[in-house]
């Protein structure tokens, strides 16, 4: 082998090299997941996930959202599904007692923190 082609080989390998570490870092696995787990001191603003058996389900009196209380195991919290969001399918899906898992956005409506979901996808029944 030339020494032009040794040179050409190793330019090669670096170039896969560097393409593996740069594969490896930005796409190691499955998407990167931004929420935690939902508490009582999580604030408006954050985005949780929160695991739950829900106790109560109904639609608002207008707009024909639907509002859910969850237990989360420390207490409980409102989880409300805009209908925009998907609102019947929701409701369709799941049933008092259900456990369910919920990703959704911390918000405060009327003084009391509550989690809006933002598709019925992000509810999904264990």
């Amino acid at each position: 082998m030339e020494k032009e082609e040794k040179i050409v080989v190793i330019l090669l390998c670096m170039a896969l090299f560097s393409l593996a570490i740069a594969y490896t870092y930005f796409y190691s696995g499955s998407p990167s997941d931004d929420s935690i787990s939902f508490s009582s001191s999580s604030v408006p603003g954050d985005k949780v996930r929160l695991e739950g058996d829900i106790l109560t389900k109904r639609f608002t009196y207008s707009g024909d959202h639907l509002l859910m209380d969850v237990d989360y195991g420390s207490g409980s919290v409102k989880v409300f599904v805009p209908s925009g969001s998907g609102s019947n399918d929701v409701n369709s899906m799941v049933e008092v007692n259900d456990r369910v898992l919920i990703s959704g956005t911390v918000s405060e409506y009327e003084g009391e923190i509550e989690v809006v979901v933002d598709s019925s996808s992000d509810v999904t029944v264990l």
